[in-house]
């Protein structure tokens, strides 16, 4: 391999948790303070703070909240919380085979929801008293069914025939994205493929598992993919790490990428869309855990650059920095040094790249996220053009959306003071939930 390969910008730009910390632990105050209903909504502002708003009722005792593919509802009444997901309808042929899964997913991976069978639906539920709902408990009861239900039900539909007894809530790509992501899917499966090729003439198997590695973490960072796709990528990274002879898992990783390369655009895009996540698959990122994470990383990227040995340097960098994605929500200051640096080094001989990459993990290493260029600008990743110009101008287009929206949430947020100040808290309802549509609205229109 001579140069990098290319750069994709991701079709969500920012990678950021929304998770409110200080929600959390104001969740845990009122709980011990008896205030039972006030830290579940705070448990709820914890996870997103715009969901008790967008998906509850005015007195926050139901919520409908979608998680990616499936629909979490969440009913306070009679001192009880009740939670409940439905999750598929069993296929006349094959619902045996489907009730033996559904089993293994009680007995294995559900802890205290369970599966319910009405008639010839499924459906996910936990129910406890008001009282017993302590915010780590119910935390784990929504992660639990949002986890669960996201990944089986796409995987139960394509292997027995499954069917949705819920509407998803989904906001598909742009046509013009969806082809965009397509291609580069293939791409990253060609030159891939490629290197792969090189490295196995010259019996390198360990870089050619890197760099297999490398593209399923690059294709879920730029593709942000759902349904079966990202279970298919989820267990193509986790066959990589099984305990077997490392030419076999490149086998495997080879056979992976000439499967998704030959996969039809249609099929594809199908699993390209947008989704509200109740409870992140991923962890929050902080600074210090990811120095942690890369500190051998740093060690021997050192060691290799001292060696001249500029493109072990870059293969292990790359897999780490795309790996960081795929495992971390990964915050903006954070994701602005990595992907900088990414499209950077794309297309350049190993030693330019290298130098690239090894500054960005250098600032990582020393607390170092500052802005440090004329060329080094917020959100460089997903800017479209390739010149100074072309991303001045759209910073420019992008600064006069963000004051006009500015402008909007002020007119807003005056009205629902006004409204809570008049005490009608209809009104201030629906100025709400208003307000998080525009809100909702305005975030798609940057991601696309």
């Amino acid at each position: 391999m001579k140069t990098t390969h290319a750069y994709v910008a991701p079709a969500i730009g920012s990678t950021q948790s929304k998770v409110s910390m200080e929600a959390w632990e104001q969740s845990l105050e009122r709980y011990n303070e008896g205030k039972h209903l006030e830290a579940f909504h705070l448990l709820l502002d914890h996870l997103n703070p715009g969901f008790r708003a967008k998906y509850g009722n005015a007195d926050g005792t139901e919520f409908h909240i979608p998680h990616g593919s499936i629909l979490v509802n969440i009913l306070v009444r009679d001192g009880r919380l009740e939670v409940h997901a439905d999750f598929l309808r069993l296929p006349e042929k094959g619902r045996v085979a489907m009730l033996r899964q559904v089993a293994d997913l009680t007995l294995n991976r559900l802890l205290l929801p369970r599966f319910r069978k009405e008639g010839d639906r499924l459906r996910m539920e936990y129910v406890c008293p008001l009282a017993q709902s302590h915010p780590h408990k119910i935390y784990f009861v929504l992660r639990n069914i949002c986890h669960v239900g996201d990944r089986y039900d796409d995987e139960f539909c394509t292997k027995f025939g499954a069917e949705r007894c819920y509407e998803p809530r989904v906001t598909p790509y742009s046509a013009e994205e969806c082809a965009r992501i397509v291609e580069a899917v293939r791409a990253t499966c060609r030159e891939t493929l490629d290197a792969v090729k090189e490295y196995d003439a010259e019996r390198k198997y360990g870089y050619s598992w890197n760099v297999i590695d490398t593209a399923f973490y690059k294709i879920s960072y730029f593709a942000q993919p759902q349904g079966q796709l990202s279970n298919d990528l989820d267990k193509a990274v986790d066959d990589m790490d099984r305990e077997l002879p490392v030419a076999e898992l490149v086998a495997k990783g080879r056979a992976f990428l000439e499967k998704l390369l030959a996969t039809p655009g249609e099929q594809l895009a199908a699993d390209l869309y947008f989704v509200d996540t109740l409870v992140s698959t991923k962890r929050r990122s902080s600074l210090a855990n990811v120095q942690e994470n890369m500190k051998d990383l740093y060690q021997e990227a050192t060691e290799a650059i001292e060696a001249e040995n500029y493109e072990r340097s870059v293969v292990r960098i790359l897999y780490k920095f795309y790996e960081m994605y795929f495992y971390n929500d990964v915050q903006d200051d954070i994701n602005t040094v990595v992907a900088r640096a990414l499209k950077q080094s794309a297309g350049k001989p190993m030693e330019e790249a290298s130098e690239i990459l090894y500054a960005a993990l250098e600032k990582l290493m020393d607390d170092d996220l500052e802005e440090d260029g004329p060329d080094f600008f917020s959100g460089a990743a997903g800017l479209d053009g390739g010149t100074a110009e072309a991303a001045a101008e759209q910073i420019a287009r992008m600064q006069q959306t963000a004051a006009e929206m500015q402008s909007q949430v002020a007119r807003m947020q005056a009205d629902m003071q006004a409204a809570m100040a008049r005490g009608d808290m209809a009104e201030y309802m629906r100025l709400a939930m208003e307000f998080q549509q525009k809100m909702m609205e305005q975030a798609l229109k940057d991601q696309q």
